[in-house]
């Protein structure tokens, strides 16, 4: 998807258009989704042990409205080609400067 996002984001489609084209990855939000599984110590731990989040633990929907209402304001001039983590550290910490494997 990352690879995508970057190919097309500068294409005549998107970038002619005025149109940024990004991807944001979340990893855990609290939702009814997640709720159970986060709701007992095991499940939390199993989660924390494989996704580790060092900044701020899992996300509220919220903070994910809010980069998306960012990334699609008239604001948002030139952020375009990226795919955004709002994963609290974790891709930084599994994967560190190895980005694209």
């Amino acid at each position: 998807m990352s690879r995508w996002v970057r190919r097309e984001s500068i294409t005549a489609r998107w970038a002619g258009a005025g149109i940024p084209l990004n991807a944001v990855a979340p990893v855990t939000v609290i939702s009814p989704m997640t709720e159970q599984l986060l709701s007992t110590p095991e499940g939390r731990k199993l989660v924390d042990d494989n996704m580790p989040m060092p900044l701020n633990g899992h996300s509220k929907p919220i903070a994910l409205a809010y980069l998306l209402t960012w990334l699609t304001s008239e604001e948002n001039t030139h952020t375009t080609g990226q795919t955004i983590y709002t994963d609290g550290g974790v891709d930084a910490t599994l994967r560190g400067d190895n980005i694209w494997n």
